[in-house]
């Protein structure tokens, strides 16, 4: 198990996006954007190989997004609803997911296995997300989970805000 990390900032942006380890070295880029059907995320590593990726399947409030593994695909992952935002299960791969959006806090497990650990943790150059991935052949995988898990915890915030300012109007 190694630690790896990027910038919380990166995560959300639309582009490339670098995933390092503990020493800076960089191990793998996200490249792509969604939000328009069919938005695509691709996890790279550092030669140029593809080594997953995840498309938007459909959109609306509610929308799918495939897995793919080696361009194989492997599962599929929404938000239900009336079920806590905070719980996500994968088909295909039985990952459940359980974590808080506000503070990006997640573990995914197997069953009892931990397959991996999100935190937040502050470093000198800021906020950054730190990855603990039980399988290094996991790891494209759990980036692409983690992207769309950020891209949902930022659509959440928008909408809390929006509440929350739109009752301060008189």
């Amino acid at each position: 198990m190694r630690n790896l990390y990027t910038r919380r900032t990166e995560l959300s942006n639309r582009g490339t996006i670098r995933i390092k380890d503990s020493s800076g070295r960089l191990i793998y880029l996200l490249v792509g954007k969604w939000g328009l059907s069919p938005g695509v995320l691709s996890v790279y590593n550092v030669t140029g190989e593809r080594l997953a990726e995840i498309k938007q399947r459909t959109l609306g409030f509610f929308p799918k997004f495939d897995l793919y593994d080696r361009r194989h695909h492997v599962g599929s992952l929404r938000r239900y609803y009336g079920i806590s935002h905070e719980m996500l299960f994968v088909k295909g791969l039985n990952w459940f997911i359980i974590g808080n959006l506000m503070t990006f806090n997640y573990k995914v497990y197997h069953g009892r296995q931990c397959i991996m650990t999100i935190s937040e943790v502050q470093t000198a150059t800021g906020t950054a997300l730190e990855f603990h991935i039980a399988e290094q052949a996991d790891e494209p995988l759990c980036f692409c989970i983690a992207a769309i898990l950020d891209h949902w915890a930022r659509l959440d915030l928008k909408a809390k805000n929006k509440a929350y300012y739109g009752k301060l109007a008189w």
